[in-house]
């Protein structure tokens, strides 16, 4: 049993602020850790609260809401069971299984990154030099005089920023309800000595993640769509005055996310004897979760986003506004990893070339030809894996099954390019060229309505005509809903590559020896195919997605 204790991060002079998401709806107010007002801080300039304070900005602290003093909850529930049992069933059969719970923390490089978003501290003090005289163009008529220059340059930090009226970007996190990310992980695995130095394991892993790092929509604007409909008016000029509060506009995170992974695996492994070592593994995954793999760090997901997990969306952003809880809009972001291929085949080896003596060719050579053609070895490493799981185009919905079998896909010439039609994408039919392998028009139809992919409204743009109170006609935006069509469940094309090194060892002297190496990359000079275009489903035959061959000779010296 192990348990893991991580206090939240301290920011050495307390310089950390957030919204209070108890709030953030009422007010335009930033909280500060513990006790300690923002106007005590050291090194704030007091222009930038002054410059905020005029925007409309407000403060308090963690202590006067209620929020926890380092503005994470500490989670003390990270209780860690590590169990493992092997049990042998006869001299070369072993059956072994465990299970554990893991933990980490938000890393505080993702702490300061959320954080520098956020008012009153992401104010910049700017030098603009082009104001430097009365017609704005000083940088092009006057010649830099020695204050222009780095080392003399200032930059006013004293004076008040005139700040937009619009909304301030920030992240915020639910701090009340924070926790450590959790992963239990369980396996069963059978174990099989087989002849020839040769070992087989057959193996189930599950994983199960929780509380993973999951962006969610906060203070979001009404659709367009949604306002028109619901109030028969033009919305205003100002998009965000549909905003609860206009001052806002949230990355929120919290700690919600979950994945969950089934994995079955082969694999067979030879040990190095008489000259010959290899290992071959196969795994088949189904992985699915509402995060993205790279958690916060790799990005802003949005609320239509179709790889790397989904920003979980508010009810203003559901069609007919739904009432529907947290944990089932959460749902909507749960779909296969595009990160992992269902199937994956690995594998390596080294074989010693049978030349040379005491080999089955040239065992008995004079010594300086077995210099020159003994010793040599062969080592190679490659991989086979299916296509990746992928989503068409946001802008499309989904009025059947798109997918084709292999025998389906027709060759074409589309935009003067050699093309595959991977799923039944969307695209007019009749600018391709040269169509090969099927009949294209019955997979992607002339008629846009008649295609299984396709754009809303009557003319396929997106934008779909409503009735105001005065009786004309809008032609209204629905970006802005949550697409509900099916997300990651088209695979991509697949890819396999070889790698392949020759080498030897020459002794020089009992205390030298050089290598000479001959690595090819890309053995085989295969091309990868690139994945469809998301929109059109047309897969670009005219380029690829790997490297052409290269190969690397090398010599190196060791003494």
């Amino acid at each position: 049993m192990r348990w893991d204790k991580w206090t939240p991060y301290h920011e050495k002079f307390n310089r950390l602020v957030v919204p209070d998401i108890k709030s953030v709806f009422d007010k335009f107010e930033v909280v500060t850790p513990g006790n300690h007002r923002i106007q005590d801080l050291p090194g704030v300039p007091p222009s930038v609260l002054e410059s905020w304070s005029l925007r409309g900005l407000t403060y308090t602290t963690a202590q006067a809401v209620g929020m926890p003093d380092n503005l994470f909850s500490a989670d003390n529930n990270n209780f860690g069971p590590r169990l493992g049992a092997a049990f042998k069933i006869s001299n070369k059969t072993v059956l072994r299984g465990g299970y554990g719970q893991y933990f980490w923390t938000m890393p505080l490089s993702q702490i300061l990154q959320s954080s520098r978003n956020n008012a009153p501290l992401n104010l910049r003090f700017t030098n603009d030099i082009y104001q430097k005289n009365d017609t704005f163009n000083y940088p092009l008529v006057t010649k830099a005089s020695p204050g222009d220059f780095i080392g003399q340059v200032t930059v006013d930090t004293q004076g008040i920023v005139q700040i937009s009226r619009g909304p301030s970007l920030a992240t915020i996190w639910d701090a009340r309800n924070w926790g450590d990310a959790r992963a239990q992980s369980w396996h069963v695995s059978i174990e099989r000595e087989l002849p020839f130095e040769t070992a087989l394991r057959l193996s189930y892993v599950g994983d199960h993640g929780g509380n993973l790092e999951q962006q969610f929509e906060l203070n979001t604007r009404e659709a367009e769509y949604t306002y028109v409909l619901r109030t028969g008016l033009a919305p205003p000029s100002n998009r965000d005055l549909l905003r609860r509060n206009k001052d806002w506009n949230f990355i929120g995170l919290n700690r919600t996310g979950y994945s969950n992974t089934h994995s079955a695996q082969v694999e067979v492994e030879r040990r190095f004897s008489k000259g010959v070592a290899f290992q071959w593994f196969y795994t088949f995954t189904r992985s699915l979760t509402t995060t993205d793999a790279g958690g916060f760090t790799s990005g802003n997901v949005l609320i239509n986003s179709g790889g790397g997990g989904g920003r979980v969306p508010e009810n203003i952003q559901l069609w007919g506004e739904l009432d529907v809880s947290y944990d089932q809009r959460l749902k909507l972001a749960y779909f296969n990893s595009t990160n992992v291929p269902p199937h994956r085949i690995r594998y390596n080896g080294i074989v010693d070339l049978p030349f040379g003596r005491g080999k089955p060719w040239g065992g008995n050579v004079p010594g300086a030809v077995n210099y020159v053609i003994g010793g040599w070895q062969i080592a190679t490493i490659g991989d086979w894996r299916s296509g990746m799981w992928m989503t068409p185009g946001s802008n499309l919905y989904q009025f059947g099954d798109p997918r084709l079998d292999p025998d389906q896909r027709v060759e074409l010439t589309f935009n003067g390019r050699r093309q595959r039609l991977w799923f039944r994408g969307y695209f007019d039919p009749a600018l391709a060229t040269n169509v090969t392998g099927g009949n294209l028009e019955a997979l992607v139809p002339v008629d846009r309505s008649q295609r299984v992919l396709h754009p809303l409204g009557p003319n396929f743009n997106g934008l779909i005509p409503l009735q105001l109170a005065n009786g004309t006609i809008r032609n209204t935006p629905i970006g802005e809903l949550v697409n509900y069509s099916q997300r990651a469940y088209i695979l991509g094309p697949g890819a396999w590559n070889v790698d392949l090194a020759l080498y030897k060892n020459f002794k020089i002297r009992e205390r030298s020896e050089v290598r000479f190496s001959a690595d090819f990359f890309n053995f085989f000079n295969h091309p990868n195919d690139l994945p469809p275009n998301g929109t059109t489903g047309l897969q670009d035959l005219s380029r690829q997605a790997n490297n052409p061959r290269t190969i690397q000779l090398s010599l190196r010296i060791d003494w």
